[in-house]
């Protein structure tokens, strides 16, 4: 396969994976905020969750997002595909926007435009080269602890925080992880490239990316449970590319433009989609339109400050 095929490939797969994880984001994150507060304890909460078909049909949606980012790995580098599966927010805008019945506003087709522009310059400007397939044990084992270290901090201070620091703090340790999740997952289907699937199963990879996955599930799903869309959703597309970047540029030896102009032209760019997925994030339609009907839900009184449903007594 030629390189323009792989990277088209990559392309394509990345803007597949982005679409189908910001909706399956926005039906996740509807329902845990609508889940009862009786039910807000981890075990219990999945306990209800998992008798609602859309949260169902969201962790759906994220399966298929998160095998299309596997497809995107094999044949892209990290420096290509997580700027482009970070431009999922822009999936879930007009997803969010159509629900709740609001209309688009400037802001938001500015923070499109800023998303959009900010990740394509970004592309043009990333040199073709795609680094190793894999790294030594020693950048590994650094990886995972910078990684580790990182979450536990986000997640200490998250715990014993308020208001909005609460799930944004959560949000940094879900957007670290899924950062080295992309990673080992990059790995993972350079192995599955090269041998059969007998043997990959024999590789420590699948096994750390099953456990990565749980955990960053976990952890996204106490953030977008501790606030609004808004305060988490923008950090996590915000802290996954980077983390997902660092990690290829230190273990993979991926890289950035070479040159002090382009890799200027590179950082601008970065920082102008990181605005316009904050932007997006806490001040248009997907900011109006959560709160609405978590709102609505505590009028008819089925949802958090209403009526809670019955929950199952053996959950703890």
């Amino acid at each position: 396969m030629s390189g323009a095929v792989e990277t088209t490939t990559a392309l394509l797969a990345g803007l597949a994976a982005a679409c189908s994880f910001g909706v399956g984001v926005a039906l996740q994150h509807r329902q845990v905020q609508l889940a009862p507060k009786a039910g807000r304890a981890p075990l219990r909460l999945v306990a209800y969750l998992a008798r609602q078909w859309l949260w169902l049909a969201g962790i759906a949606l994220a399966a298929g997002a998160y095998a299309l980012q596997a497809l995107a790995l094999a044949f892209g580098p990290l420096t290509l595909v997580a700027p482009i599966v970070a431009t999922d927010l822009l999936f879930a805008l007009p997803f969010a926007a159509r629900w709740s019945r609001l209309p688009m506003r400037p802001v938001d087709w500015a923070g499109c435009a800023m998303v959009g522009g900010g990740i394509a310059v970004f592309l043009v400007a990333s040199p073709p080269a795609s680094g190793r397939s894999d790294a030594s044990a020693r950048d590994w084992v650094l990886a995972f602890v910078v990684v580790a270290l990182v979450s536990a901090v986000a997640i200490t201070a998250g715990m014993s925080s308020r208001g909005p620091a609460r799930p944004a703090l959560l949000a940094v340790a879900a957007g670290t992880v899924f950062g080295l999740t992309a990673a080992v997952t990059l790995s993972l289907t350079r192995l599955l490239r090269r041998e059969s699937l007998d043997s990959v199963l024999g590789h420590w990879q699948p096994w750390v990316v099953v456990a990565l996955g749980a955990a960053g599930l976990l952890l996204s799903m106490s953030a977008f449970q501790a606030g609004p869309l808004s305060a988490s959703l923008p950090v996590v597309d915000t802290v996954e590319p980077v983390s997902a970047v660092v990690i290829g540029t230190a273990v993979f030896g991926e890289r950035l433009a070479a040159s002090p102009a382009g890799l200027a032209l590179q950082l601008a760019a970065a920082a102008g989609a990181l605005a316009g997925i904050v932007l997006l994030g806490r001040f248009s339609v997907t900011a109006r339109a959560y709160p609405q009907v978590a709102d609505k839900h505590r009028r008819s009184g089925d949802g958090p400050g209403g009526r809670p449903p019955q929950l199952p007594a053996t959950a703890p």
